[in-house]
């Protein structure tokens, strides 16, 4: 068949030991972007089997930085035939900086690859709500706008991470050997999985935490000192600018993620806020003619399909008029 010979040759091709047209056929096989994955599975297998090569390419960058730097401070000596003899030349120093500068960025790609190798990220466009089935039995359900990072080939270790930007809903299967799930959406902020059902939410705006059944651990860091907070069911943790966690108790966790069914629930919400949650989930930029407007609140249950419904919705409520300016809406008073 055809892929144990093609795995062969692109081993030879990654070990730099294939022949001219080995490396042609490669080359016009990666072209063909259903091969893809398939390449990332077998540059995986190829860097476990071949683990000395990128140490080899820092070693050899340090040797090479080596050279260069005794190389400079070398003084010029004169030839016994009275030629003036140039050890280290501008054109011999420009092809060593040259080299370094290739195995530099050929170090840096091979780690940026290791990255898209070892995880596969899901992806949501303005306007789209996606499920995404773990395997170990997981679920989430991802919003609008949003990317969820997870281990390509399962998860290991004692420890099930996932990384988030955006908002999403999870519901987590326990495992029999009681491996700990953890959301990641920063260097300073994850949230450990204690119970079954929660929602995080985390855009540029702030991080927010809403527990709808069991129980979950908050691990974040407040002026360089790390921080945990333990929620219970109904609780609505939100992350301040100052690094301290506010701690709500809702009565009603369900509000937490109706935009599953593509609702909106407001509860003296302003617009300002509003407008904000729109350009998140719909991509459409907004423009609030004035303070007075961003600060008036709206309470109540939404169901739409697109931000054109909800606008009009929110334009009838308020006595609020829309219209679009350029590549943005304007909202004025009516």
């Amino acid at each position: 068949m055809e892929a144990p010979v093609i795995k062969n040759v692109v081993f030879e091709y990654l070990s730099g030991r294939a022949n001219p047209l080995e490396r042609q056929l490669v080359e016009d096989w990666l072209k063909k972007e259903e091969n893809i994955e398939t390449f990332h599975q077998w540059l995986f297998e190829w860097e476990i089997r071949s683990p000395q090569f990128i140490p080899d390419q820092e070693q050899a960058m340090a040797r090479l930085m080596k050279k260069v730097n005794e190389k400079a401070q070398e003084p010029e000596e004169a030839e016994e035939d009275d030629k003036t003899y140039m050890p280290w030349s501008p054109l011999l120093i420009k092809k060593y900086w040259l080299i370094a500068a290739s195995v530099l960025a050929l170090v840096c790609s091979s780690w940026l690859l290791r990255d898209v190798i070892q995880y596969k990220t899901f992806e949501t466009d303005y306007g789209q709500i996606t499920q995404v089935y773990l395997e170990d039995g997981s679920r989430v359900v991802l919003n609008a706008n949003s990317r969820l990072k997870i281990p390509r080939f399962g998860f290991y270790g004692d420890v099930r991470t996932v990384f988030l930007d955006g908002e999403a809903e999870f519901s987590i299967s326990h495992t029999v050997d009681n491996k700990r799930f953890i959301v990641k959406t920063s260097d300073t902020f994850q949230v450990e999985v204690l119970g079954t059902q929660f929602s995080v939410f985390a855009r540029p705006r702030g991080t927010k935490v809403a527990l709808s059944r069991g129980k979950v651990r908050i691990d974040y860091s407040q002026e360089k000192k790390k921080q945990e907070l333990v929620m219970k069911p109904g609780d609505l943790a939100i992350l301040q600018k100052s690094g301290a966690i506010t701690l709500i108790n809702e009565a009603n966790g369900k509000n937490f993620s109706t935009w599953k069914e593509q609702h909106f629930v407001f509860n003296a919400t302003s617009v300002s806020e509003i407008s904000a949650l729109i350009e998140e989930s719909f991509g459409i930029k907004i423009r609030i003619a004035n303070d007075e407007i961003a600060l008036r609140t709206l309470t109540g249950n939404f169901k739409t399909e697109n931000a054109e419904e909800l606008l009009k919705t929110i334009a009838e409520v308020l006595d609020l008029k829309i219209e679009t300016k350029g590549n943005a809406i304007l909202i004025t008073d009516n």
